[in-house]
């Protein structure tokens, strides 16, 4: 027995001693003297926020050990104590022997062993630093510029331009030397596309900027490296680019997003995330017409396609949502209705000529509807019909007596007052009528410019359009 649990110890003994000497995946040394004895947090960037992902106590010396079984995602991170202790990193394939010292105030005089990519960075930071302070002075001395003779001035503006140009280069010169590394793709993304024009002198050069930049704003940036979505300004560059770089209009932005998505199709992860992004943010907008995006993007990407990280569930509601919208978008021509008016002509919706007309589909039994309509007559209807507008009012469930008594009752007989008597129109297919009242609003040429909308949203939609 005695034997046995000897042999049990020694057992033990080999399996502790295997285990101190296997290599942690992830293994990041830090010592930081500025530091001792404070919590420090080992942060990561993930689209638009930061999390912490650990933490550790430094020591009395400010030494401490971040360690892991697991590699950690390559990307951007962070090295964080409250209240104002900040340092950024890189983690890329080497981070099994991470080691770094951190002295305030100078990058130069930090070390990094086993961290090629913080290496560069912080030497890409550190050179930036002293530009930017340089480029800070310049600044300084031109705002002072009435005490200035007109050859300072000149020789200020000259020193600015040159220092804008040491930064390019010494920018250009880190990128190229450090080729293939992470740090060197880190860099160059963060960098702007550099336009046709850099000093814009007609409309034309403008114009020609404007698509240049439309066309390349990404030409930094491998949209199939998923290392670019652990960073702090790959997702604002997302909403710059479809905010400020595509035209403003409902057929540019969908075509525009989906070319983004089009253009990670390289990579399983970067699909999904690039996808997933403009998808849910389209679907939570409260602004009308960027239903169109996640439209296009569920035609072009999801619509019969086994699509793993969408449960049935969702891909239903997406499906019952498109089905209601998918040929009453914005900017779209409006369906033409063959509808038949309470006096028994027919007519076409889309013959009617008008500068805007507004679509209400309603139910004349519907309690909303009959304090709504008489109030939109009052208040929109009287108000813009001479600039051109006539409202068309289409009762979904007619009953001939009862819709005259209401049309008189409520004073809307100046209204194209009509239904689908025989149900031929199919209007329940072309326009959301699932629930009532349900508006439209039309252009001159028959476009929706906006839809399901309420009294005051009509009255700021058409004071928009009538004063242009």
């Amino acid at each position: 027995m005695k034997y046995n649990i000897l042999i049990i110890m020694s057992l033990l003994f080999l399996a502790k001693m295997e285990a101190q000497n296997k290599t942690d995946a992830f293994s990041l040394k830090v010592e930081i003297p500025t530091q001792k004895n404070k919590k420090l947090y080992l942060g990561q960037y993930w689209k638009e926020t930061t999390y912490a992902i650990d933490s550790i106590l430094l020591d009395k010396n400010g030494a401490g050990h971040f360690a892991s079984p697991t590699k950690l995602t390559e990307g951007q991170y962070f090295l964080y104590i409250k209240p104002d202790f900040r340092a950024d990193i890189l983690i890329g394939e080497e981070q099994n022997d991470i080691e770094l010292q951190i002295k305030a105030g100078n990058l130069l005089q930090n070390k990094v062993k086993g961290s090629k990519d913080t290496k560069i960075l912080w030497e890409y930071l550190h050179g930036m630093d002293a530009l930017n302070q340089k480029m800070d002075t310049l600044y300084k001395e031109q705002k002072n510029r009435k005490n200035l003779t007109d050859m300072e001035v000149d020789n200020l503006e000259k020193q600015i331009e040159q220092a804008k140009g040491q930064s390019a280069q010494f920018t250009e010169n880190l990128i190229k030397v450090n080729a293939g590394t992470w740090a060197s793709a880190f860099i160059k993304g963060m960098q702007p596309v550099k336009l046709l024009h850099p000093q814009v002198t007609t409309l034309e050069e403008y114009k020609e900027n404007i698509q240049y930049g439309k066309n390349h704003f990404f030409d930094n940036i491998d949209l199939t490296d998923p290392r670019f979505w652990n960073t702090n300004y790959f997702n604002s560059y997302i909403d710059t680019y479809m905010q400020h770089w595509v035209e403003a209009n409902f057929d540019s932005i969908p075509v525009a997003a989906s070319r983004l998505v089009s253009k990670t199709q390289g990579n399983d992860f970067c699909y999904k995330e690039m996808l997933s992004k403009l998808m849910n943010k389209s679907l939570a907008s409260k602004v009308m017409g960027d239903e169109n995006v996640w439209m296009k993007l569920y035609e072009d990407y999801i619509i019969g396609k086994k699509v793993e990280w969408i449960t049935t569930e969702q891909m239903t509601e997406l499906g019952r949502m498109y089905e209601y919208g998918k040929h009453n978008r914005i900017g779209m021509v409006a369906h033409n209705l063959g509808l038949q008016t309470i006096g028994g002509d027919s007519i076409h919706t889309n013959d009617i000529d008008a500068q805007y007309i507004i679509l209400y589909f309603y139910d004349p039994g519907c309690g909303h509807c009959r304090t709504e309509m008489p109030i939109i007559n009052e208040e929109i209807y009287k108000k813009y019909k001479d600039k051109g507008l006539k409202m068309v009012a289409i009762n979904i469930n007619m009953e001939q007596k009862k819709w005259a008594d209401f049309i008189e009752e409520k004073g809307l007989e100046d209204w194209i007052n009509c239904a689908d008597a025989g149900h031929k129109s199919e209007y329940w297919m072309y326009y959301d009528t699932s629930g009532v009242p349900s508006t439209y609003i039309l252009d001159k040429n028959k476009k929706i410019i906006a839809k399901k909308v309420d009294k005051d949203n009509m009255l700021k939609i058409l004071d928009h359009y009538t004063k242009e």
